[in-house]
């Protein structure tokens, strides 16, 4: 009886360009429906809005304890009252986070400060915000890249409510359907109104609104500035 020999067949040139096509085909398509930089985006905008909720809470710690806010303190031609409705930048002194300068409130945006300053300001000083707070992305490149900064937004009245907004990144956060979206309008009487209402449209995708906010709120321009998610 003759022994039989098996022998181990290889996969062939033909059989192998095969399955390197499948498998480039199926990554892609896993790719596309993963979309890396939206998940990144997603992300982003998450930690941003942490960062905008503990800055919204420390200005009412900062408030319980002084019994005025941060943008109380400066002022051109007259310092703010608690009645005043306020719209202020990240990078700006009355914000709490730096403390140089001066600003003018009758401006559509208040002057800057550098948040790199060796002068803290109002929240860092009381130990409301830690001093590694204006490392974060929100203040280190706001006067390079304005669409990473907070914004504060008061309403006018005593009773005014305080939010803290930032230009969401990802293109799901931008969407005014699935999220509430704010314009903000500066002016000596900024105004915060959801998209929607009035004036207040959905902006292109190539709008100032998403690239150059500073721009697009000082133009007073509503449907060009809905843009905002607002904490709360």
């Amino acid at each position: 009886m003759k022994n039989k020999i098996n022998k181990l067949k290889g996969f062939t040139l033909v059989e192998l360009l095969i399955v390197i096509a499948l498998i480039s085909i199926l990554s892609v398509a896993v790719l596309a429906t993963i979309n890396p930089i939206e998940q990144s985006n997603k992300a982003k905008d998450s930690t941003v809005q942490n960062d905008a909720a503990e800055v919204m809470n420390s200005y009412e710690r900062y408030y319980a304890n002084a019994q005025a806010y941060p943008w109380q303190l400066y002022g051109s031609p007259t310092k703010p009252s608690v009645e005043d409705a306020v719209l202020l930048r990240s990078d700006s002194q009355g914000f709490g986070l730096c403390d140089e300068g001066d600003y003018n409130t009758s401006a559509s945006v208040a002057t800057t400060c550098s948040v790199n300053s060796s002068t803290p300001g109002e929240l860092i000083k009381s130990d409301e915000l830690k001093t590694a707070f204006v490392g974060k992305d929100e203040f280190r490149t706001v006067a390079t890249n304005d669409e990473n900064g907070l914004w504060l937004y008061k309403q006018a009245g005593s009773g005014g409510g305080i939010y803290v907004c930032y230009v969401p990144k990802a293109k799901s956060n931008r969407n005014p359907t699935n999220n509430q979206l704010f314009c903000l309008i500066g002016g000596a009487n900024p105004t915060r109104v959801a998209v929607g209402s009035g004036s207040c449209t959905s902006p292109s995708t190539t709008s100032n609104a998403w690239a150059d906010p500073t721009t697009a709120i000082a133009s007073g321009d509503a449907a060009e500035a809905g843009i905002f998610k607002c904490v709360p």
